[in-house]
């Protein structure tokens, strides 16, 4: 059995995203357009994948990010994908099947993939075309075809179209399929046009392909849109927003408005959670099943347990227990852990902090860098006074313990278990077990029964 290795063509410039960004990682859907690509050929079983980049992009830091087996391969000159192809298939054996794509046509899934790599094996060919069926060609090469024998007969570039190929409505998505000796050989025999490029479509227009070269068509022609744009990475987002949506619907997720729920790739939502209008969910975010989340919220990067209700608030690297109530308003950021029948809201902000369980934060309080024991109550507009101009300090808080509102704690303090403090103290040193401090600064008090 022949290897199968991927090339991704990650070398060009551009230049109409109008971005400083390099084309390769401008972001769809929470992930890089090349991304993507890796992402499908490993899905598709590709052991090995080889990215042709420019030496612009052979600089930049992101690179370290990747594992080992994706490879990079600098294109010196920028002279085309054929000769962008010509560099990268040097470096493979011979006696290969290569997968090879742009990273500009991200959404191509791995059904697609696998059922060009077994077309490949069924008909003993050369190679493979991916092309797709539209209503608007504008602006995409296109296929010229024998149906009968369901064989390319050539490839013609948008910019070179006749009047009559210009009503073909049948596109090149620039993902192919080659035997890499076959297609090594063909990239020897192609010219460098006049404006200094070699084009890899043109080993389709050689005289001698016949009986070489079959098509795959793509079921869905969105799968193969090309992003060239900031118009057409708009058109990508809205597709690839609509097939995740459909997805979590299809696995029992319920969403009130897909066209206003922007959740990204990787995210992982459990049945019977509700989705409100305007709710984001970014980056590795994990929800379990009966989770109520917005209208109007943002969560990137955690995990909210089940039966919890999260509404008009911004959630950031944090875990949220079972049951919780967070919101409206509410801020938590900072690897922040929540724990079981909390209620968190009214505009409260939490950082860096430990909640535990059946606690109680709401009203304009600012908590962060702090650890709360069970069944701490935090009156409205409290304040954990964390930094000193210097550096940050923490507050620990005991199990059973009332802060009433308004109240100071100036870091680094502790408040012991079963203690209390009285509206708008400012508790500048510890407070011991079961007792009650008020005032400014606050001082301790006796019990009505001493």
């Amino acid at each position: 059995m022949l290897d199968k290795i991927g090339i991704i063509l990650a070398a060009g410039k551009g230049s109409r995203l109008n971005s400083y960004v390099p084309k390769p990682f401008q972001l769809l859907g929470g992930d890089y357009l090349l991304n993507h690509v890796i992402h499908t050929m490993k899905l598709s079983g590709l052991k090995e994948i080889y990215v042709v980049i420019s030496p612009e992009i052979s600089s930049m830091d992101s690179l370290s990010d990747y594992d080992k087996d994706i490879k990079f391969i600098i294109q010196k000159e920028p002279k085309g994908t054929g000769d962008a192809l010509k560099t990268a298939v040097n470096y493979i054996d011979m006696n290969s099947i290569i997968l090879v794509a742009p990273c500009d046509v991200p959404l191509v899934n791995s059904k697609t993939v696998k059922a060009m790599l077994d077309s490949m094996k069924k008909n003993t060919v050369s190679s493979n075309v991916l092309v797709g069926k539209v209503k608007d060609p504008s602006g995409y090469g296109r296929v010229i075809y024998d149906e009968s024998k369901k064989e390319i007969v050539s490839i013609v570039e948008h910019n070179d179209l006749n009047e009559s190929q210009n009503k073909i409505d049948i596109i090149n998505s620039s993902w192919y399929c080659f035997k890499n000796d076959w297609v090594k050989n063909k990239l020897s025999e192609i010219y460098v046009s006049a404006n200094g490029e070699m084009l890899l479509t043109d080993i389709f227009n050689l005289s001698d392909i016949s009986g070489e070269t079959v098509y795959t068509m793509v079921e869905d022609h969105e799968e193969i849109i090309g992003i060239n744009s900031k118009l057409e990475l708009e058109k990508a987002e809205k597709v690839l927003r609509n097939s995740i949506n459909k997805q979590h619907m299809l696995n029992g997720v319920t969403i009130l408005d897909s066209d206003t729920t922007y959740i990204e790739k990787k995210v992982k939502i459990l049945p019977d959670t509700i989705i409100y209008p305007n709710t984001y969910i970014r980056g590795d975010t994990s929800i379990k099943k009966s989770v109520t989340l917005g209208p109007n919220t943002i969560i990137e990067n955690s995990k909210i347990d089940e039966g919890s209700s999260i509404i008009s608030s911004f959630i950031t690297d944090s875990n949220i227990g079972k049951n919780c109530k967070i919101g409206p308003n509410s801020r938590i950021r900072n690897q922040c852990k929540i724990l079981d029948n909390c209620l968190i809201g009214n505009g409260a902000e939490i950082k860096k902090s430990v909640i535990g369980k059946e606690c109680k934060i709401s009203h304009f309080s600012y908590i962060g860098d702090s650890i709360l024991g069970k069944n701490v109550n935090i009156g409205a507009g409290t304040v954990t006074c964390n930094y000193d101009g210097k550096q940050k300090k923490s507050t620990f808080i005991g199990d059973d313990v009332f802060i009433g509102a308004g109240t100071m704690l100036i870091a680094p303090i502790k408040i012991s278990s079963n203690s209390r403090t009285g509206a708008g103290s400012v508790v500048n040193y510890d407070v011991d077990k079961n007792q009650t401090v008020v005032g400014i600064p606050a001082k301790p008090i006796k019990s009505k029964e001493s």
